[in-house]
């Protein structure tokens, strides 16, 4: 009885899981749409970083991230995790804010970043917004030049 239980509660999950999703997307009635660029970023040393995207069509402009953790460990001993809130102010498109959990191995200068578009904070054409970027990068010096990749989907509001 005990795994019959759990068999339907995991199919009850994974279809409400996808009605939602589907359903949010369609009552959104967002249009949604690829993007990526390149980010040049230096590190301040103050808990922020400030960076330009290129190549990044709307999302060209300037970037300042904000540290909101510290460093917290992983059971890989050279790998931490953190979290920070970016803006990027576009050149003409007005304002994308995100919330972002971020991956560095600090024994490989790598990292990768899950970027969450805050659509009550976002401005222009932004304003509403959801989706998803993804940051994946590195470092040549610990951490004061950052190059990278950001990727991802931004869904706007009508």
């Amino acid at each position: 009885m005990n795994f019959k239980i759990r068999i339907l509660a995991t199919f009850t999950f994974v279809a409400l899981t996808i009605m939602f999703s589907s359903s949010r997307s369609a009552s959104a009635g967002s249009i949604c749409h690829k993007t990526k660029g390149n980010l040049s970023i230096v590190n301040n040393g103050d808990g922020t970083t400030s960076g330009t995207i290129t190549q990044g069509g709307q999302l060209n402009g300037t970037t300042q991230a904000v540290f909101t953790s510290m460093f917290t460990p992983t059971p890989d001993l050279t790998t931490f995790s953190f979290t920070d809130d970016l803006t990027i102010t576009t050149y003409h498109n007005g304002v994308l804010r995100t919330h972002n959990v971020a991956i560095f191995d600090t024994a490989r200068g790598v990292f990768t970043a899950l970027d969450r578009i805050d659509p009550n904070t976002s401005t222009g054409i932004f304003a509403g917004a959801t989706g998803v970027l993804y940051i994946n990068g590195r470092t040549p010096d610990g951490g004061m030049t950052i190059q990278a990749e950001l990727t991802g989907e931004i869904c706007f509001a009508n």
